[in-house]
C-alpha cells in the first residue's frame, strides 16, 4: 500500500476529517488534503508521522476499529487491552513500511527494558485456587480451546515455580499464538513469568515456528526477545518446508510436567491441550523433542557479555561474501593504520587493547576482499560540532567506558581521509553517511554467505548472532532499501566524496 491509501485507511476507521488531523499534527490542512491525494508522498519530517501514529492510535479505542487494524496490519496483538502508546509504535512502523522482522526485532529488544520479573506476578500463580478437573490415573489433564490452553498455561507456571534446582526447559513453538498475544495483559504477564524462570537460572531449549506467514512469524519473535535479550536461551530452527496444515506447541520440564497443544493452520483455536506429570509421558515427549532438536540448526545465539561481542564483530568481518551494515560512529573496519596504532596505545580496556590489534592486522585481508566483494558502509557522520565537543567515541560496538579514546577534529579527519582513499582505490567501497538527529541505538551487519548481527548498543547490552537465511535476508533486504532510497553508487558516490572533504575543510578550520 502507498502512504496515501494507509492515510486514507486510518481517517476512515477513525472517522477522521483533514482539519482534525491537521489541528493534531500542527501542520497547514492543505498538507493532509495534499497527502491523501498522493501529490505529497510520504513526509520526510519524521515527527509528522510519530504525531499522526499517536493521534490516530488515541481516536483507535473501539473493538472494531482494533480488529480492523489487526487485519490491515496482520498483527493479531493489536486488540482493545493493547496501550495507546505501543499502538502508535506499531501505526508509525506500518506508516514508514519498515521492513516488520528487522523493526520488530529492535523493538523487542528494547521491550527487556520494560519487562522484569515480577514477584507480585509470580506469587499469583503460586496462589492460583486449584482448577477442579477430571484427573486420570496417570496424571493426565485434555483442556479444549482456547481458554483450556490458558488454564494449562497457568498449570504449567505454578509447576515450574515450584521447581527448586535450575534445569533445562524444552519449548516447541509451531503453532499461533493467537491465544496469547491477542491478550496483551496474559501476554505481557508470561513474558514477566519467563524473565523470573530465567533469573532463576534455568535454560530454556526453543524451535522456532516456520516462516511461513511472515506478520505472525515475527510477532512470535517481538514476544520471545526478552527472553533472548538473558542469552540463556537457546534458538533452533528446522531447514526444511514444513506442512501448514497440523501444527503445535510443546513445553517440557523433563522429569517433572509436559503440555502440548494442537492446532489446524493459522486457526485461532488450540483444540486439544495436554497437561501430565506422567513420568512415561514427560520421557516419551523428552526423547521426541531431542530427536527433533538433532534435525534442526541454530537460528540465533544471544550474548549480553559486551565482552563475548568481540569474537562475533571479528568472525562475521573475515567470512567471503558481499557485506553491508548501518553502524555509528564510522565504522571500526575502516579506521586506517595510524590511528589504530594510537587506541592500542591509548584504551585501558584490555579487552579492546586486543581487538584494535585484531583489526590493524586485518588491514591487508580486508582491503584485499574490497577488490573482490560488494562492501556498503552506512554510517552516522558526526558534526564538527560534535566532533569538537569531545563526545564522539572512537568505533566502538557498544556503550563504552568513560575514558575509552573518543575523536579529536584531528583523528576525526584522519578516519575521514581513509574513507576517502578507500572509496578512491576500491570500486566495491561505498560509503554512505547518515545524519540522523537522534543517535541510533543499534547496529546492524549482514553479509550475503549467510550471517547478520545485531548489536543493541545500549543499555541492556545485547547482540543477536542471526544465522536463519530468512532473518539474515530480511536484514540485507532492510539495510540494502535504505542504501538504494538514499543513493551510494554512481553520482552519488561523487558527491558523498565531496561531502566528506567539506567536513574535513570545516574541521580544519
Amino acid at each position: 500500500m502507498d502512504f496515501k491509501d494507509k492515510l486514507i485507511f486510518l481517517m476512515n476507521i477513525t472517522q477522521t476529517s483533514n482539519k482534525e488531523l491537521a489541528k493534531g499534527i500542527s501542520v497547514d490542512p492543505s498538507l493532509i488534503s495534499l497527502l491523501r491525494s498522493g501529490k505529497r508522498k510520504q513526509p520526510q519530517n519524521v515527527l509528522h508521522i510519530k504525531n499522526m501514529a499517536l493521534f490516530f492510535a488515541k481516536r483507535c479505542n473501539a473493538g472494531f476499529q482494533r480488529n480492523a487494524l489487526s487485519e490491515m496490519l496482520g498483527q493479531i496483538s493489536l486488540r482493545s487491552d493493547m496501550p495507546a502508546e505501543l499502538l502508535a509504535n506499531r501505526i508509525e512502523n506500518w506508516l514508514k513500511d519498515n521492513e516488520a522482522i528487522v523493526v520488530q526485532m529492535i523493538e523487542g529488544i528494547e521491550d527487556s527494558k520494560r519487562i522484569k520479573p515480577l514477584t507480585e506476578n509470580a506469587q499469583n500463580h503460586h496462589n492460583l485456587p486449584e482448577i477442579s478437573v477430571p484427573v486420570s490415573g496417570n496424571n493426565t489433564t485434555f483442556y479444549y480451546n482456547e481458554e483450556g490452553r490458558r488454564i494449562a498455561m497457568q498449570q504449567m507456571m505454578k509447576v515450574i515455580h515450584k521447581i527448586d534446582t535450575p534445569c533445562s526447559i524444552l519449548i516447541v513453538t509451531d503453532d499461533n499464538l493467537e491465544w496469547l498475544l491477542s491478550d496483551y495483559m496474559l501476554s505481557k504477564q508470561l513474558q514477566s513469568d519467563l524473565m523470573e524462570i530465567l533469573e532463576k537460572g534455568f535454560t530454556l531449549y526453543q524451535i522456532m515456528p516456520a516462516m511461513n506467514f511472515l506478520p505472525r512469524y515475527t510477532e512470535s519473535l517481538q514476544f520471545w526477545l526478552p527472553m533472548y535479550s538473558t542469552g540463556q536461551m537457546k534458538v533452533y530452527y528446522y531447514p526444511r518446508i514444513r506442512d501448514n496444515l497440523h501444527r503445535h506447541s510443546t513445553i517440557i520440564v523433563p522429569e517433572h510436567v509436559v503440555q502440548t497443544s494442537t492446532s489446524i493452520g493459522l486457526g485461532p483455536s488450540s483444540h486439544i491441550n495436554l497437561f501430565s506429570t506422567d513420568p512415561e509421558l514427560i520421557k516419551a515427549y523428552t526423547e521426541q523433542f531431542y530427536e527433533y532438536l538433532s534435525l534442526c540448526r541454530p537460528a540465533l545465539n544471544a550474548f549480553s557479555n559486551p565482552k563475548d561481542f568481540i569474537p562475533c564483530i571479528l568472525d562475521i568481518f573475515s567470512r567471503p561474501g558481499a557485506t553491508i551494515q548501518m553502524v555509528e560512529p564510522l565504522s571500526v573496519t575502516t579506521l586506517p593504520r595510524e590511528l589504530l596504532e594510537r587506541c592500542i596505545t591509548e584504551v585501558n580496556d584490555p579487552v579492546w587493547k586486543t581487538t584494535y590489534q585484531l583489526y590493524m592486522d586485518e588491514i591487508p585481508h580486508f582491503e584485499k576482499r574490497l577488490t573482490q566483494e560488494t562492501y556498503i558502509d552506512i554510517c552516522r557522520l558526526a558534526s564538527a560540532d560534535e566532533v569538537r565537543s569531545g563526545k564522539v567515541f572512537i568505533s566502538s560496538t557498544y556503550e563504552t567506558s568513560p575514558d575509552h579514546p573518543r575523536y579529536t577534529p584531528e583523528t576525526y579527519i584522519l578516519h575521514l581521509k581513509n574513507i576517502i582513499r578507500l572509496m578512491d582505490q576500491y570500486e566495491n567501497y561505498y560509503f554512505l553517511p547518515s545524519h540522523e538527529k537522534e543517535r541510533q541505538n543499534y547496529n546492524l551487519i549482514a553479509i550475503e554467505s549467510g550471517l547478520a548481527l545485531l548489536i543493541h548498543t545500549s543499555d541492556p547490552p545485547l547482540l543477536l548472532e542471526i544465522q536463519r537465511p530468512e532473518m539474515v535476508l530480511a536484514c540485507r533486504e532492510y539495510l540494502l532499501r535504505k542504501a538504494e532510497k538514499k543513493g551510494y553508487d554512481g553520482i552519488h558516490k561523487t558527491k558523498i566524496r565531496i561531502m566528506l572533504e567539506d567536513l574535513i575543510q570545516e574541521l580544519q578550520g
